[in-house]
């Protein structure tokens, strides 16, 4: 199944309890007078980043989500039970939006956020006793809990984002910077999903390089394109084939306005033009590279862990 990065789900939490509506009866004493409990809450809905999730795709198909209802309450003076909080995992990187406004975001794994709170428990007519009123038939129902649709987001911690148009080089380039594997083929729309590789600095950090497909040749965005991964990014990494004969300032131009909603604010940007073992490095280019031959690959890499650093 593809790689998924943003969804709309519903939570809803749990409806609180009833208070109960009882009178103690026992031998003996026939007005033991009112004893119905109180109703429990309901159960939360809470959100907790998990690192053994890599995107949203699950929630591809499990849409619904809600929480356990707190119980009534019984005679005997006997109160409903919680519900239980209902714990949904998402992935490390996740932001929370709801109705338009970011309500959380959970970086790292064990953050956590409620993003639907359980209704009240109801009270029973046993509270409601006094001296003047010894048989109350009074209760009060439960709350409903709360309910909204709201959307995920999750996003890659990418350091260096490469961009471009079909078939300009893109996979074989992350290929050649950080010794992945990625599928490299020599037709448009090879990569469905970010393809992802480490590059480890001179300090031993290591950088993620993310291959961010979503691109179609006229640039616009594909159906299932994982461009918002760039919002994240230091680096941004312009692939432009040295060897397409259409004006390479027309392709950028089309790349960069496909990007733009996404383009992070401050960040890097570098054209690097690639196959330049077919055709010569046009003028635009920052760096001239060949995943097949390794030229110019050297020096970018050491270019990008200076900036990175």
């Amino acid at each position: 199944m593809s790689f998924t990065d943003r969804v709309q789900i519903h939570v809803q939490a749990g409806r609180g309890g009833h208070g109960c509506l009882s009178f103690r009866r026992e031998a003996h004493t026939p007005k033991g007078g009112p004893d119905g409990g109180n109703g429990g809450r309901g159960g939360d809905v809470l959100l907790i980043a998990d690192e053994q999730l890599t995107d949203l795709t699950p929630f591809r198909t499990r849409v619904h989500h809600k929480a356990p209802a707190g119980g009534d309450g019984e005679g005997r003076n006997r109160h409903g039970r919680n519900g239980e909080v209902l714990e949904v995992h998402v992935p490390p990187g996740t932001r929370v939006m709801r109705d338009g406004h970011e309500v959380a975001m959970l970086e790292e794994p064990g953050d956590s956020a409620s993003v639907a709170r359980g209704g009240g428990g109801g009270v029973g007519n046993r509270a409601f006793r006094s001296s003047t009123h010894r048989a109350p038939r009074v209760t009060v129902p439960g709350e409903d809990g709360e309910e909204a649709w709201i959307v995920l987001e999750m996003r890659l911690p990418v350091d260096v984002a490469i961009i471009g148009l079909p078939n300009s080089g893109k996979t074989a380039l992350l290929n050649a910077l950080t010794g992945a594997h990625a599928t490299v083929a020599p037709y448009p729309h090879t990569t469905d999903e970010p393809a992802l590789g480490p590059l480890e600095d001179d300090f031993g950090v290591i950088h993620l390089v993310a291959d961010l497909p979503g691109l179609a040749a006229d640039g616009t965005e594909r159906r299932g394109a994982a461009l918002g991964q760039l919002e994240r990014a230091t680096v941004v990494l312009h692939c432009l084939d040295a060897s397409d004969p259409e004006d390479p300032a027309d392709r950028l131009a089309r790349v960069r306005e496909g990007v733009a909603t996404w383009m992070p604010e401050g960040a890097r940007e570098v054209v690097v033009a690639t196959k330049c073992d077919l055709a010569p490095a046009p003028p635009e280019a920052d760096f001239a590279t060949s995943a097949e031959t390794g030229e110019g690959i050297p020096a970018l890499r050491a270019e990008l862990i200076t900036w990175l650093s």
